[in-house]
C-alpha cells in the first residue's frame, strides 16, 4: 500500500518485497524505541528518515512492536496508579545507559522511586590468564582439569566459581564427564536440526516441478509428519525412479492404501501434496491457495506436539506463517522463501541435556552480577562485541534536535566493554580460554581482550620501560605445553597430579573375520550385482545382505550421473515396446522427443527445476543420438527386439565344502532379441563415462554380466554361440565380439571358459562365508602384498577361478572394513 514508483525503496521492493519492509520496520522500531514519534526533523536527514516519516504518517495498520511498549513507558507513568516499585539498582552508570531510559528512570525518580548507582565492589581487576590452544579439544581437556581442580586448597569443584559459555559446549562436556563432573549442555543455534527443516522442506517440496532430493529429505527426517511406512514406501519409490507419479510412485501409493494403518484416504493426501497437487508459481497462487495446502502439515503437526514436545515450536511457527501469507492475493517462491527465513528461527538442541552444577553460569561476561572468586570464560572469541546499526552523523545531529538521542556504534561497543570490564572486577581470578582454529578454519581474536588487560595495572620491563598491550596480553598467555612440570599440572592458580596412562595401540579391523562355522550366512539368492560383491568382498556383501545395513534413504535418491544413466535406460527400454507391432522400426526424432517429455516427471524430474535448462537440451541431444545409433544398428543387423527388461530366475549348482547347493540365481535382461539366423541376442545397456573398462572387460573375455544372462536364458544348462553386446549409452557404441555390431572385439577366453571360472569363483566366496571367514577384499589383498605373497588375484587364476575387483569405489562400508577412516 505505501510502495509507489517513486518511493525510495520501490526498486529495492520490486525485487525482495519481504526483505525491504523487514530492514524498513527494523529501522523504525530502532528510532521509535528511542523516543521517536514520526515527526520529520528539520534539516538535512536521509531519504531513509524522510521514507520513515512518510510511513509513520499514513494509514497502514501496523501492529504494534516491542519498541512502542518503550516508547509509551514515559507517558504511561504519568498515569497516577501506583507502580508498586520502592527501589532499581543500576549496574551500570545512569549517564551510560540510552536517552530513553535515562528518561524513564527519571520519570520514576520523580515518582518517588529510588535510583541507586553501581559501586565499586572489589578494590581491584582480576588477575587474567589466556588459555591459548591449537583446537577446540585441546582447550576443552585444559578447562575441564581446571574445573575438576578446584581452587587453591580445595579438593573438589569450586563453589566460588563462574563458567562463561559463549559457544557451544558439546566437546568440553564430554570432558567434564571423564572427570565426574555434570555437563554444560549448550549448543548453538542452527536452523538446520529436524524440527526446524519441517516447514522449510515442505514448503519447497508442494510446489512444482518436484525438487526429488529435498522430497527424500523431507521424508527421511526422523520427526517427518508422514508417518514412517508411508515415508520408507515412498522413499523405495524414489531410489527406484527419481520423479514422481510414474510406476514405483503409483506402487508405494497401493502399498500404502493397502495397509490396515494408514489406507487409501492417506495414500490419496500424499499423492495430491507431492504429485498431482503440486502448486505451480506461473497460476499465480494466493495466500489462501497456500495456507490451504499447509492445513494437512498443521494437522500432523497438532497430532504429534503430544508424543514430542520440540515439535510444539514448529507449530507455533506455522500458526505464524500462515496469518502472513493467507491474506497475500499472490505468493512467490521467492518470497515465500523470505518469510520462512524470517518466522523459522534456529534452535538449540544439544547432544546431551544441562545437569546441575556448583557454577554460576552465564553466556557473557557481563553478566555476571556476584562476587566470585574464579571466572572460566569457554569461547571467548565468540563473545565479540555487536556493532549495531550506522546511522548517518547528520541523521543523528537531526534527531537529536527533536529530543530522539540515537546511540552511536562506537558509544554502543563502549558500552558494552564498560560493562564488561565492571563485571569482571567481580572475580579475582579470571581464565580466558582461546583456540586457534575451530573447524579447520582460523578463528579470529577478541578486542574484548585488549581492553581487559589494559585495565590490569600497568607492567614494565626488567629496565622499567612500560610495556605495550601486545606484550602485556602475551605476558598473561599460557600454552597446553607449559602447564606440565613432571607429573604437575598448574593453570591459573589451579593444580592437578597426573598418573601415567599405559598406551594403548589401536588396531586396524582383521582382514577376514573367522566367525566360527555359519551356515546361516549362505545366500538365498543372488543377481549379477549380487554375485559380484560376493566374490569381490564378502564383508560388504554379509553388511549388506546379511547385517542388513544401509545408508539413509534420503541418500538413495539418484542424483547426477546416476540418474542420467538410468533415464537414458529408461528412455531406450520404452520406445522399444511402443514401436513393437513394427519389428525393427527405427523411432522418429519426435517420438524420442515424446518420450524425453513423458519420462522426465517420473525419472528426472531434478531437470525441470530451474537452472537446468542447458543441461536438460544437452541430454536431449544425447539421448536422441544414442537411441538412434541403438536402433540403427540394430536393424541394420536384422536383429528384432522380442523382450525389453526379461525376467529370469535359473538353479545355479555350487559345490560348498564338498557337497552341492543350488542356489536362485534372478534378475531382468535389458534387451534380449533374435537375428537372421534365429539365434538370441543379449545387449545390457550401460551409462558411464568412459568406455575403456567395458571394452577391456570384452577383450579379456570378463564379460560376466553378458556370459551370465546367455545361461540363465538358454534353459538347458549350457552356453550357446550367440551375439552379446555392451551399449554404451553415453558414447553411443556397442562393446562385443560379434560383427553384428561393428568393429568387434577379440576375446581372451571363450564365453563357456568364463563361465566355469565364473561359478568356481562363486562356490569358493559361498564356501568362505559359510565356514565363517568373512574376507574384507581390499584389506586381504594388501596384507598378502606387504607379507610379500601372491596377491589375490594370481591365487584366484591359480585355483582356476575368476578373480572379483573389491567395489570399493561404489561400497559403503570401506570405514567399517578399515580402508578408510581412523581405526581407533
Amino acid at each position: 500500500a505505501a510502495d509507489r514508483p517513486d518511493a525510495w525503496f520501490h526498486g529495492s521492493f520490486e525485487v525482495d518485497p519481504w526483505s525491504t519492509a523487514q530492514e524498513l520496520l527494523w529501522a523504525r522500531d530502532e528510532l521509535v524505541a528511542n523516543g521517536w514519534d514520526g515527526t520529520l526533523p528539520l534539516g538535512r536527514v536521509s531519504e531513509l528518515v524522510r521514507c520513515l516519516s512518510a510511513l509513520e504518517a499514513s494509514d497502514l495498520p501496523l501492529d504494534p512492536a516491542l519498541a512502542d511498549d518503550i516508547a509509551a513507558l514515559p507517558e504511561a507513568l504519568d498515569s497516577p496508579l501506583p507502580l508498586g516499585i520502592s527501589a532499581i539498582e543500576l549496574q551500570h552508570p545512569l549517564p551510560a545507559l540510552p536517552a530513553i531510559w535515562r528518561l524513564i528512570l527519571a520519570k520514576l525518580e520523580s515518582r518517588g522511586v529510588r535510583i541507586v548507582e553501581p559501586a565499586d565492589r572489589l578494590r581491584k581487576a582480576p588477575r587474567i590468564t589466556v588459555l591459548e590452544a591449537e583446537t577446540e579439544w585441546e582447550a576443552a581437556e585444559h578447562a575441564a582439569r581446571w574445573l575438576a581442580a578446584g581452587g587453591t586448597g580445595r579438593a573438589g569443584p569450586g563453589r566460588g566459581t563462574a563458567v562463561v559459555a559463549s559457544s557451544p559446549t558439546g566437546v568440553r562436556d564430554q570432558y567434564l564427564v571423564g572427570h565426574g563432573l555434570p555437563r554444560l549442555g549448550m549448543a548453538g543455534k542452527s536452523a538446520w536440526r529436524a524440527q526446524d527443516q519441517i516447514i522449510p522442506l515442505f514448503l519447497e517440496v508442494v510446489w512444482g516441478p518436484v525438487n526429488v532430493q529435498l522430497l527424500g529429505e523431507f521424508l527421511s527426517l526422523p520427526v517427518s509428519p508422514v508417518r514412517a511406512r508411508a515415508a520408507r514406501a515412498l522413499q523405495k519409490a524414489l531410489a527406484e525412479e527419481p520423479g514422481t507419479g510414474g510406476p514405483a510412485w503409483q506402487q508405494a501409493l497401493q502399498e500404502i492404501a493397502g495397509d490396515p494403518e494408514l489406507g487409501p484416504e492417506l495414500a490419496a493426501e500424499l499423492d495430491g501434496l507431492f504429485s498431482t497437487g503440486l502448486l505451480l508459481e506461473d497460476n499465480n497462487v494466493s495466500g489462501t491457495e497456500l495456507a490451504g495446502k499447509c492445513q494437512w502439515l498443521a494437522g500432523r503437526l497438532k497430532a504429534l506436539v503430544p508424543f514430542n514436545e520440540s515439535l510444539a515450536g514448529t507449530a507455533e511457527q506455522l500458526q505464524t506463517l500462515l496469518a502472513l501469507v493467507s491474506g497475500l492475493p499472490r505468493v512467490s517462491r521467492r518470497g515465500l522463501r523470505r518469510i520462512v527465513s524470517s518466522v523459522v528461527a534456529g534452535t538449540s538442541s544439544p547432544l546431551a541435556a544441562a545437569e546441575a552444577s556448583p557454577w554460576l553460569r552465564l553466556n557473557h561476561l557481563y553478566e555476571l552480577m556476584d562476587d566470585v572468586e574464579d571466572v572460566l570464560w569457554w569461547g571467548f572469541q565468540a563473545g565479540t562485541i555487536s556493532p549495531g546499526r550506522r546511522w548517518d552523523d547528520g541523521d543523528r545531529h537531526a534527531l537529536a534536535g527533536i529530543g530522539v538521542e540515537l546511540p552511536s556504534a562506537g558509544s554502543l561497543a563502549a558500552l558494552t566493554v564498560a560493562q564488561t570490564l565492571d563485571a569482571s572486577r567481580r572475580c579475582r581470578n579470571l581464565l580466558i580460554v582461546q583456540v586457534s582454529q575451530q573447524d579447520g578454519e582460523r578463528v579470529d581474536g577478541n578486542p574484548l581482550l585488549e581492553a581487559l588487560v589494559a585495565d590490569q595495572p600497568e607492567d614494565t620491563d626488567p629496565n622499567g620501560t612500560q610495556l605495550s598491550i601486545a606484550a602485556r596480553v602475551k605476558g598473561r598467555k599460557r600454552f597446553p605445553g607449559d602447564l606440565f612440570d613432571g607429573d604437575v599440572w598448574t593453570l591459573a592458580g589451579r593444580q592437578a597430579r597426573l598418573e601415567p596412562v599405559r598406551t594403548r595401540e589401536a588396531a586396524p579391523p582383521p582382514p577376514p573375520f573367522e566367525l566360527g562355522p555359519r551356515p546361516d550366512l549362505a545366500p538365498e539368492a543372488l543377481s549379477f550385482p549380487q554375485r559380484s560383491t560376493l566374490v569381490g568382498c564378502a564383508l560388504a556383501w554379509v553388511l549388506e545382505k546379511k547385517v542388513k545395513l544401509r545408508v539413509a534413504e534420503a541418500d538413495e535418491v539418484p542424483t547426477g550421473n546416476r540418474m542420467i544413466g538410468t533415464f537414458t535406460h529408461k528412455v531406450v527400454e520404452e520406445l522399444p515396446r511402443d514401436l513393437k507391432q513394427v519389428p525393427g522400426a527405427v523411432p522418429a526424432p519426435e517420438e524420442i522427443d515424446a518420450k524425453i517429455d513423458q519420462l522426465l516427471p517420473r525419472m528426472a524430474s531434478e531437470l525441470l527445476l530451474p537452472g537446468q535448462q542447458i543441461r536438460l537440451e544437452h541430454l536431449r541431444t544425447v539421448v536422441q543420438e544414442t537411441v538412434l545409433k541403438f536402433s540403427g544398428t540394430l536393424s541394420r543387423a536384422g536383429v528384432v527386439i522380442q523382450e525389453m527388461e526379461q525376467d529370469f530366475e535359473r538353479q545355479l549348482v555350487l559345490e560348498v565344502d564338498g557337497a552341492q547347493v543350488a542356489v536362485p540365481v534372478r534378475g531382468k535382461a535389458d534387451v534380449v532379441g533374435i537375428d537372421a539366423e534365429g539365434r538370441r541376442v543379449v545387449v545390457d545397456l550401460k551409462w558411464s563415462s568412459r568406455d575403456k573398462y567395458r571394452l577391456a572387460e570384452v577383450r579379456e573375455g570378463k564379460a560376466v554380466q553378458l556370459a551370465l544372462y546367455q545361461w540363465a536364458l538358454a534353459g538347458d544348462g549350457t552356453l550357446p554361440d550367440a551375439p552379446t553386446a555392451y551399449y554404451l549409452l553415453k558414447q553411443g557404441t556397442f562393446a562385443s565380439t560379434d560383427k553384428a555390431f561393428g568393429n568387434p572385439l577379440e576375446a581372451a577366453q571363450t564365453p563357456e571358459q568364463l563361465w566355469q571360472k565364473t561359478v568356481r569363483a562363486a562356490s569358493f566366496s559361498v564356501s568362505e562365508v559359510v565356514s565363517g571367514r568373512i574376507p574384507a577384499g581390499p584389506r586381504l589383498d594388501a596384507e598378502l602384498a606387504a607379507a610379500g605373497e601372491p596377491s589375490g588375484e594370481q591365487l584366484a587364476e591359480a585355483a582356476g577361478r575368476l578373480y572379483g575387483k573389491p567395489p570399493c569405489n561404489f561400497c559403503k562400508f570401506n570405514t567399517l572394513c578399515g580402508l578408510k577412516g581412523d581405526f581407533s
